[in-house]
């Protein structure tokens, strides 16, 4: 027996529980992209195999707690560090068995006790001869991957009843099956609000489809619409309907309770109700087949059971989904009234929530939503509470152990949607568990006992650390004088998002847009913009707009080179070339447009953004007076026009022309003046201050993040030249060259601390809320990490620096757009800053680990006789520089994971649900824990290994970062899981990496690395 345990126990058990718990969640991220959620809970997080791993996994951790004497007292902050993981356990546990969420839809001037819950159930209700009703609610959690097994039998007034499943249909559709011993059926196509449904009738059937009640019978019924008889049948409703042949798009009317003959193919409209009868009646039998594998949350399910009360047996379609209240089908067998339905079950609670009133804020001038609000009433006359409370994005509502968040509204915005958590215990527990990571990670760092003192003692480098953390114009365009367009510039603009920002912002990012570039023959953006709004006819033949590419693209429009002028895009009668390639591309589902496409698209919206400066539709200057949401205006168009705007860009519009023409443009100086004080006077409610609009032109100006791209790479080729100088020499490297590469890496950090606190002081918010901020920061966080940890190191700080070269210049290139944007509400809080900022941060710290394990191959692999002294102590002295800065990037990794988790438990009440972009985080976590614990087993020790590992480790971040992004469907993705081209350089790195690991270990084993 003791054997037994310490066989499952042991740290090589450890080890492969980690690696089975990141292999088993990895997968399931592809099992829900393909499948859907249902599946991954099943098959994997729900699954009785995946709790016995937590609970051995538990046991080990806390067999090796005593096996490496961790209750010393000098230990301490590595036992707690590990003993908070118990913790975490403990809570997802209580969470998992004994938590609930639902969701509570209100409507003003009304009250609800109850909720809808998020999980799925069988609905079975009895009702006997006596007149007795018995319900019982089972949890049933089915999935289209694999198979479904669900029997319940129970003892109902002496008699056994039950329910089995036979088949389970994912996103079912119904189809009629012409059969002459069949029934006759009737096929009704209704437009809902998720799309086009189809249904079948069958004869004397009443039923409710998407909304709308309706009869197939011989007499009509009351509140439905009606069609009467079957070989030349007739329709009828109580209210007036119109008809609209589809082929003539003749539209007749039909007078409330006339019976008119049905048209086939026709659109009939009664209310809100729209529904076609695509065929006439068929005789034959209903089938139903899967339209779709994949189970989304909003998806429906179709279950064929098989029901029976005492001897007698039949069998039923039951139709549902997750989150809804199932329509429950009635049968009568054995003198008993059953009924079953699917779907989501009703929670009553101790008490009400009223809705007062439900108020939306949007950003000024446009319908993004900025921000929702709830206020509601607690009535709860069991304690004698009434109380006032507001709910509104991460601001929620906490009573008696239910926790209210605000998830969504009604689209007449009178009614709202509460999502509710019941989940106290778990909830506490686990942040108990958080807690006491952080402090154990934080604690590991000081411990004198730690693993990280040890080897940053040997590197001598903690003394450091405390250290550390105190042209000419072409022939035809017009030119605007460069004075005027500076001027025009310091104005602001409300972009289409909403955001106030200077004309100078705007302009750079239309001309870059256009061009790929923020100056164009010798005129800056400025002068180029204003120049297409005052004489737009004489930068027609301007090669201007960028085409890329694709040489179909460029046969369409009729050009050759990388740009076009924008008359390239129209025939001589005016017509658009593009215009029936650009109709079939918009037709086409995302995922199937391929790279034709794609760029045929990206040419269209530079066409149309020309079209919009040309118009001045771009430019919304001018406050309008009174409007409750702050829009400013624009020049006038067919979309809007605002007097005090026309006005104004009329007279603008001829004084730049009169400066062209003149060279003069004081009038123009002065319609600016003019506007800048009506802004200032009209606008003053969302007018950004003088200081930042002079720090955004100053930031655009000083180019910070591309200046710094050629700027670290250029100290990064410095540092591997002194590098392998230094292992070339007998002598080793210069340190006088050293510390002033050093010097100048210093110098470049400030430079780019600098451009992000002006970034932050410009959105005031922090700089890390997009892609291509995350990105920047990333490379922020990559060169702090080499400073506080590396700094000593050629090596190390060469892969440092390249790194964030390379991290600035992939954003720099337009990969991710450089736009300062507003947040959508769910963002708009302190949590982002916090849980971003130490989750992109931890990446620059992995990254860069991966980098110097690739260095250190190189130089094993590169090694010779004479060398290999002097190569193996610096591989052994970069080693453990890398294993510093692993620790370091996965306690931040780990930290922001879980304040990310409490960030979504504090925004709609769920602190961990599973998502791809969370699940691959707990991969890397899990990877990189793998990683820093394979010196404990004998065959994963040394250098070779741990490089090989820090290599590889990195291709869970790059998925955490990317992948999930365009890979996998969830709250992160960015393609919605469809299938995206892998880019050939991912293939040859994989190719270099694979080479260079394999010459390593050749020169490892001879040289004894």
């Amino acid at each position: 027996m003791k054997r037994l345990l310490s066989t499952l126990f042991n740290e090589r058990a450890a080890m492969a529980y980690i690696a089975l718990f990141a292999v088993a969640i990895a997968v399931a991220t592809f099992i829900e992209n393909d499948f859907g959620t249902s599946a991954a809970l099943k098959w994997v997080y729900k699954a009785h195999w995946f709790e016995l791993l937590l609970v051995l996994f538990s046991g080990a951790l806390v067999r090796n707690m005593f096996h490496y004497k961790l209750l010393q007292r000098k230990r301490y902050a590595v036992l707690l560090f590990h003993f908070a993981m118990l913790i975490i356990l403990l809570g997802a546990g209580v969470t998992r068995y004994f938590g609930y969420e639902g969701v509570m839809g209100i409507r003003e001037g009304a009250a609800s006790n109850e909720l809808v819950s998020a999980e799925p159930y069988v609905v079975f209700t009895v009702q006997d001869a006596q007149g007795s009703t018995y319900r019982v609610e089972e949890p049933a959690l089915f999935s289209s991957l694999g198979s479904n097994r669900f029997e319940k039998e129970y003892e109902v007034a002496g008699q056994r009843v039950g329910m089995r499943l036979l088949e389970f249909v994912a996103n079912p559709v119904r189809e009629v099956v012409a059969d002459g011993a069949g029934e006759p059926l009737l096929k009704v196509v209704i437009a809902g609000q998720t799309g086009r449904k189809e249904h079948v009738l069958h004869w004397e059937e009443t039923r409710t489809l998407e909304g709308g009640r309706f009869h197939w019978g011989a007499t009509p019924r009351a509140g439905c619409v009606n069609v009467i008889g079957v070989e030349e049948p007739r329709v009828v409703a109580e209210v007036g309907m119109t008809a609209m042949t589809m082929a003539t798009q003749a539209l007749d009317s039909l007078p409330a309770g006339e019976e008119a003959p049905i048209r086939y193919r026709s659109l009939y409209s009664a209310g809100a109700l729209r529904f076609v009868f695509p065929e006439p009646v068929t005789t034959g039998r209903e089938a139903v087949r899967s339209g779709r594998i994949k189970v989304e949350r909003s998806s429906e399910v179709a279950l064929r059971m098989e029901v029976w009360a005492g001897e007698e047996r039949t069998e039923v379609w039951v139709s549902g989904m997750a989150g809804a209240l199932g329509r429950a089908v009635p049968v009568r067998l054995g003198g008993m009234e059953l009924g079953l339905a699917y779907g989501a079950r009703r929670i009553p609670l101790p008490f009400s929530i009223a809705l007062r009133d439900f108020q939306m804020d949007r950003y000024p001038g446009t319908n993004s939503p900025a921000s929702y609000a709830s206020e509601v009433t607690i009535q709860d006359p069991e304690r004698g509470v009434q109380r006032d409370f507001r709910i509104f994005m991460n601001h929620i509502l906490d009573y008696r152990g239910y926790r209210f968040f605000q998830s969504s509204y009604d689209r007449d915005e009178r009614g709202t949607y509460l999502s509710v958590n019941h989940d106290f215990w778990g909830t506490w527990i686990s942040y108990l568990g958080y807690a006491l990571l952080t402090l154990g990670m934080v604690w590991t760092l000081f411990s004198k006992e730690s693993r990280f003192r040890d080897v940053a003692r040997r590197l001598s480098v903690w003394g450091g650390l405390a250290f550390a953390t105190m042209s000419q114009p072409v022939m035809g365009q017009t030119t605007i004088a460069p004075h005027h367009a500076e001027h025009f510039a310091r104005l602001v603009v409300q972009d289409p998002q909403g955001r106030m920002k200077p004309v100078h912002t705007l302009t750079r990012e239309v001309v870059r847009k256009l061009s790929g570039s923020e100056e164009f023959n010798g005129q800056t953006a400025d002068q180029i913009a204003l120049g297409i709004f005052a004489d737009p006819t004489a930068w027609y033949a301007v090669p201007l707009i960028q085409i890329g590419r694709h040489d179909e693209v460029k046969r369409l429009i009729g050009v050759d080179g990388r740009l076009a002028a924008y008359r390239d895009f129209f025939n001589p009668d005016g017509s658009y070339k593009l215009q029936a390639a650009v109709q079939a591309a918009s037709e086409r589902d995302d995922a199937d447009k391929g790279m034709f496409e794609k760029t045929l698209m990206k040419v269209d919206e530079r066409v149309n953004i020309f079209g919009m400066l040309r118009s001045g539709w771009l430019f919304r200057l001018v406050p309008v007076v009174g409007d409750a949401n702050s829009t400013w205006a624009a020049a006038p168009s067919h979309r809007s026009s605002d007097a005090t705007a026309a006005r104004f860009f009329e007279a603008y519009a001829t004084a730049l022309r009169e400066g062209i023409e003149a060279n003069d443009f004081t009038s123009a100086d002065g319609l600016v003046r003019e506007l800048d004080a009506f802004q200032r006077e009209a606008g003053a409610a969302v007018l950004p201050s003088d200081s930042q609009r002079a720090m955004e032109v100053r930031l655009n100006e000083w180019r910070v993040f591309r200046r710094l791209a050629f700027g670290y790479t250029g100290l990064g080729v410095a540092f591997l030249v002194l590098l392998f100088t230094g292992v070339a020499r007998s002598q080793g490297s210069s340190p006088r060259v050293r510390w002033v590469l050093v010097a100048l890496t210093v110098v470049a950090f400030a430079f780019h601390t600098a451009g992000l606190g002006m970034r932050w002081y410009v959105s005031e918010r922090a700089p890390w809320s997009n892609g291509y901020e995350s990105m920047i920061y990333i490379a922020w966080t990559t060169v702090l990490a080499g400073l506080l940890f590396v700094r000593r190191s050629a090596g190390a700080m060469a892969a440092t620096a390249i790194q964030s070269g390379v991290i600035l210049l992939i954003a720099w290139l337009s990969y991710l757009n450089p736009e300062i944007t507003p947040l959508v509400p769910v963002l708009n809080s302190y949590w982002l800053t916090i849980h971003v900022s130490l989750e992109a941060g931890s990446y620059g710290f992995l990254m860069l680990g991966a980098i110097i394990g690739l260095v250190n191959l190189v130089l094993m692999a590169v090694t010779n006789a004479a060398r290999h002294g002097r190569a193996k102590a610096l591989v052994r002295e970069m080693t453990w520089l890398s294993e510093l800065v692993l620790t370091g990037g996965l306690f931040m990794l780990s930290v922001g994971t879980y304040l990310g988790g409490v960030w979504a438990n504090e925004s709609w009440g769920r602190y961990w649900g599973w998502d791809a972009k969370e699940t691959w985080a707990l991969v890397s976590i899990l990877v990189y824990a793998f990683i820093l614990h394979m010196r404990l087993i004998p065959k994963l020790a040394g250098a070779l290994a741990f490089n090989v590992a820090n290599l590889v480790g990195l291709a869970s971040v790059i998925m955490t970062y990317y992948g999930v992004n365009y890979y996998l469907s969830g709250l992160h993705s960015y393609a919605a899981g469809d299938p995206v081209p892998v880019p050939a350089w991912v293939y040859a790195a994989v190719a270099v990496a694979v080479a260079v690991s394999a010459l390593a270990a050749r020169k490892a084993r001879r040289f004894k690395f």
